[in-house]
């Protein structure tokens, strides 16, 4: 009998060994999937940055003096995260790499790969102004293999790869779409209305709060 319940207990010390080496591994590949967004997060901001500077300079080159020079603003999380404002006549358009990482949200009408919602993604956040309490209108999303997606405010975009993305091309069409759609009285429509609770630039400022861990975008 004391060699079978010597069998079990060893079984069971197996059983529970295993199951932490499979809590092991996955903890391991999440926190390897952050470390990847974040370096892919700070490349795709730097061409995207790069892209609207160059696009605004060769406009004002050739005469269109609607636009100011874009501004880089330390983000109160240090390191790479810059904040860009775009000035269009006036007035503007401001973009936040967010903190942290997320799951997309199932529920939004972004045409996403099916696939892509069970994994992690980080995002980027464009706002109407500089108003604290102004709600994001378009989002694009980051993940870990270096695909990503944008959506919002009519301009929805199929899913894309950082390396092959034409971002003098990116900057020109937002730029257009900015112009063409958006006006001083315009409103971006509620994120709540499609997802939850919206973004606020106030909250994707604040170093300490990192509430971007469920349901992105817009859930939070």
């Amino acid at each position: 009998m004391s060699g079978i319940l010597n069998m079990r207990m060893g079984q069971d010390e197996h059983e529970s060994q295993q199951a932490f080496d499979a809590l092991r591994a996955e903890l391991t590949n999440r926190s390897e999937q952050r470390q990847q967004i974040e370096q892919l997060m700070e490349k795709f901001t730097g061409h995207l940055y790069e892209a609207f500077e160059r696009v605004i300079a060769y406009a004002t080159s050739e005469g269109i003096a609607s636009f100011g020079k874009p501004q880089r603003v330390a983000h109160p999380a240090g390191g790479w995260r810059q904040v860009m404002r775009i000035l269009i006549e006036d007035w503007s358009v401001v973009i936040v790499p967010l903190i942290g990482s997320a799951w997309p949200n199932p529920r939004d009408e972004a045409r996403i790969n099916s696939s892509k919602f069970k994994e992690l993604c980080g995002r980027i956040a464009l706002f109407l102004g500089d108003d604290p309490n102004t709600e994001s209108f378009y989002d694009f999303l980051i993940f870990a293999d270096g695909s990503w997606f944008a959506w919002g405010f009519g301009w929805p975009r199929i899913a894309d790869d950082i390396d092959s993305t034409d971002f003098n091309r990116m900057a020109i069409e937002l730029l257009t779409n900015f112009v063409r759609d958006i006006h001083a009285t315009w409103r971006p429509r509620r994120v709540a209305a499609i997802s939850g609770t919206g973004t606020l630039l106030n909250q994707s400022m604040d170093a300490k709060k990192r509430v971007y861990n469920l349901g992105l975008p817009g859930e939070e």
